[in-house]
């Protein structure tokens, strides 16, 4: 029974997966703005996803109410607040395609090679671990829990910092929109 349900987990990630980056190839090329926040609403749900299907209800709450839920309202506030009209005559959305597709070819080759090394290589790092004495509790207490306490104890200061970019992000935001008006 345990096997099966690793196997159903192991299938579900596969399929949010491949929606994550539906979702994410819908935001790169879509033509139209509020598309593109749209399959980056997607591509966030998606995410959510792959958290819970393999049991990080945690995070994967966290990502629909974060990013599903603030970010993509940040966006569209964004794009109905900018003039896009003037942005469209100016070209700016057609110039990003170049790049976009550099940056899809460079992540498509570190994905191959991560999944090469994982294959044929030694098994990879971990790249966030928690001190002793929290992956100690970490057997008595539940996953959100765990998740919490390495977040505000260990990884605060990270924290606070893409908190202080994401209020940045929204005052320009909201300068650009003003100045765009005048």
């Amino acid at each position: 029974m345990e096997h099966l349900l690793l196997k159903l987990g192991q299938n579900l990630f596969l399929i949010f997966g491949i929606l994550a980056l539906g979702g994410a190839g819908i935001m790169i090329f879509a033509k139209n703005a509020i598309h593109s926040v749209m399959g980056f609403l997607l591509a966030m749900l998606s995410v959510a996803g792959c958290y819970l299907s393999f049991g990080a209800e945690f995070l994967g709450v966290a990502q629909i109410l974060v990013y599903a839920g603030g970010i993509v309202v940040l966006f569209l506030f964004v794009v109905m607040l900018v003039e896009l009209t003037k942005a469209k005559e100016k070209g700016l959305f057609q110039r990003q395609t170049p790049f976009a597709l550099t940056l899809v070819l460079a992540g498509a080759v570190a994905f191959l090679g991560v999944f090469w090394r994982t294959l044929f290589g030694a098994p990879a790092a971990e790249a966030l671990t928690l001190s002793p004495g929290l992956a100690a509790q970490g057997e008595k207490l539940g996953n959100a829990q765990m998740v919490s306490r390495g977040l505000f104890a260990e990884y605060l200061l990270p924290f606070e910092i893409l908190s202080v970019i994401l209020l940045v992000a929204l005052v320009a935001a909201v300068v650009l929109a003003k100045t765009e008006r005048v």
